[in-house]
Parts: C-alpha cells; structure tokens; sequence
C-alpha cells in the first residue's frame, strides 16, 4: 500500500492514493427532506449486538408515533457504539415517518443554549413560526430574539418569569407540528446548564407530543438524568458481539486474537485496531489502544498529519471553514473524516473521532501563537450569526494569541447573547472579567473600554434587579468618562448620567437627583438633545417630589423643548423620556390639588411605559395612576389599578413598592369604611417594611394600622401603633411623618 492510501474506518474499503472520500459513501442513502441533518452519505460500519436497545428504540419510537411521547438517554463511555446505534434507529424509523433533527452540545461552546440555535434557526427557515398555531405571537418573537442574540429591550418584571416564558416558547417551538419528530441530542455531557434545563422542560411535556427525544451522553461524569426519561446504558461487546463486528473483515488467526485483546469490547477501539492491522497487515499490532492510534497517526500522510496537528489548537468542536483556513484548504479534511480522525456533528462543524497523542507537543510558542491567531480570523471570516454564535471561541482564541484587546468585543458579544438568555448573573461574571483584560491594555484603550463596560456592567445589574450595584456601576463609568467637549462625548456622557439619575431616583433619593441634573446644559447638539431632555424630565420630577414645582416647570419646559428638537424616532429611549415627562407632570398636578387632570398625564405615562418595554417604570405609572383616582374619590378605579401595580411589583421583586402600594390600598379601606381591609392591607405592607428596614415607610404603615385599630374600637392597640409609628419616624428624621402619628396621637386622647 502507498504512503498516501488508508482504508475507511467504518467499512475497510481501500483508499486510492489521492483519495478524500470512500467510494462506498456515495451508495448510502441520503436522509429524507424532512430530516434537519448535518452530515452527508458515509459509510457504517455492522451494528453488532445491540438488538435490546435497538428494539427498546423502535418500541419507543412507536409509542411516539401514536402520541405519547417518550425521551431516552443513551449513555457509554466515549467510541461505545452510541452513535452507531442513533444512526440504526434513524434507518429504522424509515423515510418520510418522521421529521428527524439532530443537534450537538459542542455546538457554539460558551453560548447559552448553542445546541439549539441551529436547529431553531432551521426552523424559521423550514416552516415561518408565526404560521403555527401552537405558538403565540409573544412566543414567536421570543424564539427570535433568543435566536437572533437580541437583548431585553428594558427592564422585566421578572427576570425569572420572562425566562420562564422564554423557556415555554423553546419547547413550543421544538415540540413537533405535522409529522412525529425524532430529536436528537449529542455530546450532551459537553450541554450548558441552560440547554439541561430546556431539556428538562421538554421531557416533561412530551405525554401527548409525537416525539422521541434521544439523548446521547457520556457515562462518566454525567448531570442527573430527568425522572420522566429513560436509560438505556451500553455495555461493551461480548467475544462473539466484537467478532461479527470484526468478523468480516479479518481472517482467523494470531492477529484477530490480538485484536480482540486490545479492543476489549470496545467498539471504537477495535475498529481503529482493525484498521491499523488493513493499512499494515505486515506490522505487528501495538498492545494498547493508544498506542494504534499513535502509530496510526504516524503512518498518515505529511500533509493529513500537519491537518490534525494544527487543528490540535482548534478545541473539541470547530467549523470547517476555520480547519480549512488552518489547512490552507479542504483537499484533506474528507479523508480524515474517512479515516475515523473528524466526526462531522450538527451546523458544518468537526468534533474529533479518535486523537492521537502528541499533536500539541509539535508546536513552538510563537507558532503557537501564530496558529490560534490565524484561527481567531478565520471564525470572524465566518457570516455574521455564525461567528456571533461563537463568539466564546473566538474570545479564547484571541487570548492564547496575547491579543486581549482583540478579544475584548467578542467577550461583549458573549455577555450580550446571556443577556438576550435573561441569564443576567452570567452576564455580569463575562463583564467582570472583560474589566480584567481590558485593563492589562494601554492607558487609553483600557480606559475607553473600561468605561464601555461599567456601563454595561450597571445595565447587566439593573436588569437583575439589583439597583444599588447598578448605581455604583454607573457611577465608575462617569467617573472614566471622555472628558472631552465634542458633541458624541457630550451625548455619551449625558447617556451614562440619564441611566444613574434613573436609579438614584428609584432608590428614594430625589436632591440627589436635582444635583446631578444641575449640570446640563440647556443648549447641546443634536446627538445629546434625547438624553438631556431625559435628564431634565427627571430632574422635574425630583423637583416636584421635593414640593418646589416653580422649578420643575422650568424644567418641565426645558425637557419638553428638547424633545421636540429631536428628530422623530421610535424606539424604548424616545419613550421613556416622554413617560418621564408625563409622570413629572402628573406629580406637579397632585401636588397642586388637582388629581382629576393629574390622571390624564398618569395614563399617558402607562402608555409611554409600556412602549418602553421598561416594566418597572410600568408599575410605578400604575400605582400613580391609582393613587390620583383615590385622590380624586374614584374609589373603584383606584383599586383596580392599585390592584395591577401591586401585582407587577410582586414580579419584580419591589418590596417598597408593594409596601407603598398596601398604604395606598389601607387608606382607600379606611375612607370607604373598611376597617378590617385596611388593617389587612396595612399589615401585609409594614410586614414588607421591616423587611427593607425602612422606619419612614414604618411609621405611614403603622399610623393607617393604627386608624383601622381606632376604627374598629380597638383603642389600646391603635395607640401602641401610633407611639410606634412617632418613634419610627423620629429615629428616621422624618418630620411630616411624625407631625402626622403625633396629630393622630392628640384625636385618639381627645376621643378617650
């Protein structure tokens, strides 16, 4: 045999010399039109033994037929014959029977749900979602943004409630339509937690689904299995299982012995043993698996041996566009491959199918350097959703080329496809450690990029719920800003103060607010007019919450103009400004007495909200909304909308909202003559008080619980809550608060 001739792994035909391909390949069938599959026609090798699995497969693929559906984990240590038997099941189950979709966990490494997005992906390609019926429109676009790397637009009511949604509409979109589905997942002990946890979902709400759900996993080192799913476990092959695999192949004598010895039932391993003995049937067969794949290794020709050692630096799993990059061409890939070396897996990647030892000892550091370089261009030479989708790879890459700076927008993008995952807690670990690279850089880069990501840091926080973090974020990112005049430094750093001005607003501290605003300029460019009139609607509704409303119309003004000096444009900041505008104006009508109008600006600001996507924002113009129709004797309409904004802070986590909320409720009980109401309302609320430990809060509580006692002739009590309610706001310096527990002290001694 020559050199540059081997035999095919799967089937022993002999290779030509020259040859890339077996030219028993083009015989196989091709999979039908309804199969999402990702390899073409090979060759495969006797399915020995394995006929209880394989029946336990089609049974269970029958019963999925019917309607019920069924999920099985196929487990074996690595080469046992896993996907051998998948590929058995997928030529069983006939052309046309079933829609056959085949995905990968080493798709998109560090990617949050990587072994789906191809196959969702092919799914908007197939069939349009939106044309399903099992699908919401809201579901529809959550698929797309999840596919498309999108971020969330504004701020959840509940991080963990949209990603539970979104993991509804996963499943939706994975579940079958027209024919039975057989899905396919493997390397699943390589799968993020995200992808689990989507499979976890899946297997649950397969009882009614036309589906199988075969997943193919390592043994060893495996997560737990769901409880609904099956294990089917192969073992290695018995002597008279390993010799029909062999049998055909090899004549009696002292190498099938020796072959036998060193496969050890191993499937892979006799294989590759098998091989060794055709390519050299002159040469003695080594005593260990390892060593047959090292003199197998070495036998292959230069140029096939120099593919394997420079993809040696590509990982477990990589296009095939950046091996052929690294190959300086394709010519010898398909022999490979042929050769057991590659394994094709979901999407127009490889993942190694046999290794042999030594092939990242070749390499020097520069060359080394050199080849992870080479490898970083060629995946972001990929189009544009393939190389976002690994952007996680290529971020490594740049890093084991000493490339940090090169790395640093990949390393965004990684954080930015976790935050499209509502992962935000992930988010904010890739932000941390881009800070670490990207202060190694030289002082101005560094300092641009440190400033890019604080930002994005604080935005990764707010989106968790975490205010006080996002502010320092936010904080660190002005304190890095551009010092410079121009007009894009301007509208950057007036962005930057919008978002911090946002927070510390929420967090209850409106002079602050004032403070921060106090240093906009009325007139700036066109680039900086948004976020100045942003700034200067929350500096009016500092102002007006401060009581100083002469003030906040002028800023009121201020705001309105510049928002009118913006060119038209849709989107959540144009809208969150014009909610800003509409609350600032609401909250000057109520504290000038005339809630009736000030309900007119609190619903246009519930429209701008929504708009906004910011649901947080959401709740707030819904408790203001309810508080003008109390004020204005709407009493029905008040806990309606009180009603909502208490159920959407309980989304979002906001305690001091939901305790302000119970206030208003327990005051609007006590003026309808609902005493055990407003007890109930202002229980639960001072309960969340305690809580936050906010003694202001504390004493508005207990002086309403202290009404209903009152009003329920409950006067011992009502005036323990009410010297309670003057202590707490004493030791909190809030002197309307306590001028209103000791007014209300002074009627209760009038009354006895």
């Amino acid at each position: 045999m020559t050199p540059s001739s081997g035999v095919c792994l799967a089937c022993g035909t002999r290779l030509p010399p020259g040859s890339s391909t077996c030219p028993r390949a083009a015989l196989a069938a091709r999979s039908g039109t309804h199969a999402r599959r990702w390899g073409g026609p090979a060759c495969q090798p006797p399915l020995a033994g394995r006929v209880a699995p394989l029946e336990r497969l089609k049974w269970c693929a029958d019963e999925a037929r019917r309607g019920l559906g069924r999920a099985v984990w196929l487990t074996g240590v690595e080469g046992m014959g896993k996907s051998r038997l998948k590929d058995a099941l997928v030529e069983a189950c006939g052309e046309g029977r079933f829609e056959l979709w085949e995905g990968s966990a080493l798709a998109f490494p560090g990617t949050p749900a990587g072994p789906f997005l191809d196959l969702l992906e092919a799914t908007r390609a197939l069939r349009p979602v939106d044309g399903v019926s099992r699908m919401s429109s809201a579901e529809v676009e959550r698929v797309a943004a999840f596919v498309e790397g999108r971020e969330w637009p504004g701020i959840p009511a509940s991080v963990s409630a949209e990603s539970t949604a979104l993991m509804d509409a996963l499943c939706h979109a994975l579940l079958p339509r027209n024919l039975p589905r057989l899905l396919v997942l493997e390397d699943w002990q390589h799968a993020d937690s995200l992808s689990r946890a989507i499979v976890e979902v899946l297997v649950t709400r397969l009882a009614h689904a036309s589906m199988l759900v075969l997943v193919l996993e390592r043994s060893t080192g495996a997560a737990p299995v769901p409880a609904p799913a099956e294990v089917l476990e192969l073992a290695p092959l018995t002597l008279d299982e390993s010799l029909a695999l062999v049998g055909t192949r090899l004549h009696v004598g002292a190498a099938r012995d020796a072959l036998l010895q060193v496969g050890a039932g191993h499937p892979l391993w006799l294989l590759q043993a098998l091989a060794f003995l055709e390519e050299h049937p002159s040469v003695p067969l080594p005593a260990s698996p390892a060593a047959v794949a090292a003199a197998r290794l070495a036998a292959l020709p230069a140029t096939r041996r120099e593919v394997l050692q420079r993809a040696s630096v590509l990982g477990p799993c990589f296009p095939r566009a950046v091996l052929g990059a690294l190959a300086g061409g394709f010519a010898p890939v398909a022999s490979l491959e042929v050769g057991g070396w590659l394994r094709p897996v979901t999407g127009g990647r490889y993942v190694w199918g046999a290794r042999g030892p030594g092939l990242d000892e070749v390499w020097g550091e520069e060359a080394r350097l050199a080849l992870h370089r080479q490898a970083a261009e060629a995946y972001e030479a990929l189009p544009e959703p393939a190389r976002r989708r690994a952007c996680a790879v290529v971020v490594s890459h740049w890093l084991d080329a000493k490339t940090p700076e090169r790395a640093l927008p990949h390393l965004a993008e990684v954080a930015r496809w976790y935050l499209a995952a509502l992962e935000s807690t992930a988010a904010i670990g890739v932000y941390r450690f881009a800070l670490e690279v990207a202060a190694t850089l030289e002082p101005e880069p560094s300092g641009r990029w440190c400033r890019a990501l604080w930002e994005s840091l604080g935005d990764a926080h707010r989106l968790a719920g975490a205010r006080v973090e996002a502010e320092a974020a936010w904080r660190q990112a002005l304190l890095l800003g551009d010092v410079s005049d121009d007009a894009a430094a301007l509208a950057e750093r007036l962005r930057r103060l919008q978002k911090l001005a946002s927070v510390v607003l929420s967090l209850g501290r409106p002079e602050e607010v004032v403070a921060l605003v106090a240093s906009v300029p009325v007139e700036v460019a066109v680039e900086a007019r948004l976020p100045a009139a942003a700034l200067h609607a929350l500096g009016a509704l500092s102002l007006c919450m401060l009581g100083r409303y002469d003030e906040a119309e002028s800023r009121l003004t201020a705001a309105s103009a510049g928002l009118t000096a913006v060119p038209l444009q849709e989107g959540p900041a144009r809208a969150s400004v014009e909610a800003a505008i509409h609350r600032a104006r609401g909250t000057a009508l109520m504290g000038q007495g005339r809630p009736e109008q000030a309900t007119t600006e609190y619903a246009a600001m519930l429209r701008w909200t929504e708009r906004a996507g910011d649901t947080w924002e959401h709740s707030a113009a819904l408790f203001n909304l309810g508080d003008a129709y109390a004020r204005a004797g709407d009493r029905e309409r008040a806990v309606h909308f009180f009603q909502l904004a208490l159920d959407l802070k309980a989304r979002t986590g906001d305690r001091g909202g939901m305790a302000y909320t119970h206030h208003g409720l327990a005051l609007l009980h006590s003026q309808a003559d609902a005493p055990e109401l407003a007890k109930e309302d202002a229980v639960r609320g001072l309960q969340l008080a305690s809580m936050l430990g906010d003694r202001k809060l504390k004493s508005l509580l207990r002086c309403a619980l202290g009404r209903a006692h009152l009003r329920l002739g409950e006067r011992e009590e009502a005036a323990r809550q009410l010297q309670l309610a003057a202590q707490d706001a004493a030791a909190a310096g809030a002197r309307p608060e306590l001028l209103q527990a000791q007014a209300a002290l002074r009627a209760l001694d009038a009354r006895r």
